[in-house]
């Protein structure tokens, strides 16, 4: 009576820990070894996180343990013959394969949909505290270029959700999919500024123009005492240190400018969609606007810039 009570209690809660167990599966199934890349969108990604949350479901795997386990007991205590007690076993094992299959076949878009919710409930929290810290540093840095970054990103992530509103329902899984890979797109510009902040950091206090006249004034020199080839070396590696920064800084700069570009081709892409006269499929035009986002972000994921990781800044 206790093991049949502890069941129908843990069926009858079973749809309160749904959204536990997707977001566990979820967490699992996109950890990667840089945390600026955790949040993963992919449709591959997704189905991986529904398949985990549905074999961590009670149904899934209640009905195998207690099958199991009832039969070992039987076995052992001689209540049942070893066939009765292996069909007791086995008749759990097919209930819960049964209950998975029919989950994940049956109902799996409604578990990769929870997954897509959580990540962007993820992206929300941290856009709405680093945007604001961003545009705040890259002020009291000077770099303006970057601060309108900022502004443009949000702009343009609200542009293209507006347009795929209009083309597209909202409970659609491409909808949640184009509109991730838009997220990430989005956030890869955010660590780019991220990036942009703490180099400039490191700059700041530095005037290239007095480190030039100072090197000027002391390479001309015929006779160098050991102090001015001291001096003269040193600020040679200041000026080396903030060109290279500054080459960094233009880079990221520059690579966020492409991103923006390429929401706005994406977005240009899906008004198509609804165009009697476009020469492409629905279908197509869509695959189109996904691989302008999938290559921005393939991009950004080759770039050979140290990572920097938001979700670090925010645990702090």
């Amino acid at each position: 009576m206790r093991i049949a009570w502890a069941v129908a209690e843990s069926w009858n809660d079973a749809p309160a820990r749904q959204n536990n167990f997707t977001k566990r599966a979820m967490n699992t199934s996109t950890k990667t070894a840089t945390g600026s890349r955790q949040l993963d969108f992919s449709e591959a990604a997704a189905r991986r996180a529904a398949f985990f949350a549905i074999i961590q479901h009670p149904l899934t795997l209640w009905p195998p343990a207690l099958g199991t386990a009832a039969a070992v007991g039987l076995t052992m205590f001689s209540v049942a013959s070893v066939p009765c007690s292996a069909a007791i076993a086995a008749g759990g094992i097919v209930l819960g394969v049964a209950h998975w299959a029919y989950r994940y076949l049956g109902r799996g878009d409604d578990y990769m949909q929870m997954h897509y919710a959580e990540l962007h409930e993820q992206f929300e929290k941290l856009k709405q505290q680093k945007a604001v810290e961003l545009a705040a540093d890259l002020k009291k840095l000077g770099c303006k270029q970057g601060q309108t970054q900022v502004a443009q990103f949000e702009d343009k992530f609200q542009n293209l959700l507006a347009v795929f509103r209009r083309v597209l329902s909202e409970n659609e899984l491409t909808f949640s999919r184009v509109m991730g890979t838009a997220e990430q797109v989005y956030r890869s510009g955010l660590e780019n500024l991220e990036r942009v902040v703490v180099l400039l950091l490191n700059v700041k206090d530095m005037d290239r123009e007095d480190i030039t006249a100072r090197i000027g004034a002391l390479e001309p020199k015929a006779k160098r005492t050991h102090a001015d080839e001291v001096n003269l070396k040193a600020l040679q590696d200041q000026a080396g240190v903030y060109d290279q920064t500054m080459q960094e800084v233009d880079e990221l700069l520059a690579g966020n400018e492409e991103a923006l570009a390429t929401m706005d081709k994406a977005g240009n892409a899906a008004i198509r969609i609804k165009d009697r006269s476009a020469s492409q499929t629905p279908r197509e035009i869509m695959a189109e606007a996904m691989g302008l986002l999938d290559q921005m972000i393939a991009r950004a994921n080759n770039r050979q810039v140290p990572a920097i990781s938001l979700e670090q800044d925010l645990k702090k």
